[in-house]
């Protein structure tokens, strides 16, 4: 196959392109290289022959070098703070949704398939935080008492794409991916094209230069490692999230191509799911166990604007229509993590200390 990753540098496309290379597949990548640690992956995509060019989805005229055999175009490109936006949403605007139609049309131009990374933030805080939850020693769940399922919400298996967008508190980085999200299904229909929207729960894993504004399972284990500090923010880091380890994200990509004609016009959740689901003290428990330190964060009363008590996906339509779940858990993610903090410590210390 022949495969344009947009974003392609950053961690979602780099791992990508990685991935795909690696079976055999010609792999183009464009990025421009404003996030931080991205550049150290040029020197390995020039060994892999994945072949890179610099380029901004924002500027129409960045894609006229690009190659137009391809098969399929994998937009990872994003500006993915949930927090960033409030003091530039216009940023967040350009890049998440202009961005967006600049690569559709590409892909429509050169009749590629398009897969789009999508968020759970394209849900409303205020819709994902009205089901009742109850408070236990590690984390905030779901009552089972009192949550009942409704529309795209089952308390025993979390949220699928048929949950409600509308309402408020997506945050300005959701904002700009629901508009996306929904300009993807428009020019599916509109113009025949396929497309596929993957509304992702929270990715992590290996090459991930995460902070505490995004990213915040790789950021747990580097700070841990480097004894940085780290600050509970809001519902006393008891808030719940699912996490989806990189490597299944890129099978499910894989999936998705072979079957592209199945999955057209499709739009699915995909995430951890409930085995995966994470709260921020017990993901203290995990790095303070992997490098045997006691991690002691700080507690900030005030939860962030927008921000999730509990969120974690239903799997179970994208499990129906391509048989594809995450393999990946928990242990063996942070695992992984893990191990390349202490191969890259030399890389890691220089951006992070």
């Amino acid at each position: 196959m022949k495969i344009l990753i947009l974003g392609g540098a950053g961690f979602l496309g780099a791992n990508s392109a990685r991935f795909f290379r690696e079976r055999g597949h010609r792999v183009d990548v464009m990025d421009n290289l404003v996030r931080r640690g991205a550049e150290i992956n040029l020197e390995e995509f020039k060994r892999l022959g994945i072949r890179f060019h610099h380029g901004d989805v924002r500027n129409r005229e960045d894609f006229v070098a690009l190659p137009r055999d391809l098969e399929f175009v994998v937009d990872c490109s994003a500006q993915t703070s949930a927090t960033d936006g409030y003091a530039n949403p216009t940023f967040d605007l350009t890049n998440n949704t202009v961005g967006l139609l600049n690569a559709l049309e590409h892909a429509r131009g050169i009749g590629a398939a398009f897969l789009f990374c999508s968020t759970n933030r394209v849900y409303g805080a205020d819709r994902v935080n009205a089901f009742p939850v109850r408070e236990t020693a590690t984390r905030w769940e779901w009552d089972p008492r009192r949550a009942r399922p409704c529309r795209g919400f089952d308390p025993l298996h979390g949220f699928s794409h048929e949950f409600d967008v509308d309402g408020a508190h997506h945050s300005i980085y959701g904002l700009s991916k629901i508009c996306a999200d929904l300009i993807c299904q428009e020019w599916a229909r509109a113009f025949a094209m396929p497309i596929v929207v993957n509304r992702f729960g929270l990715l992590s894993g290996p090459g991930q230069f995460g902070k505490c504004t995004q990213g915040w399972v790789a950021w747990w284990a580097i700070a841990a490692h480097f004894g940085l500090p780290l600050t509970y923010i809001g519902w006393k880091g008891k808030q719940v999230r699912d996490v989806l380890f990189v490597e299944d994200a890129c099978r499910l990509f894989e999936s998705e191509m072979r079957r592209i004609g199945q999955v057209a016009g499709r739009v699915f959740n995909a995430g951890g799911g409930r085995k995966n689901s994470l709260s921020l003290r017990e993901a203290t428990a995990i790095v303070s166990r992997i490098f045997g330190r006691k991690v002691r964060p700080a507690i900030e009363a005030r939860p962030r604007t927008a921000d999730f008590v509990v969120y974690h996906t239903d799997n179970r339509p994208v499990e129906k229509a391509l048989g594809w779940m995450p393999r990946i858990g928990l242990e063996e993610g942070y695992a992984l993590i893990a191990d390349w903090i202490r191969r890259e410590e030399p890389r890691l210390r220089a951006l992070y200390l």
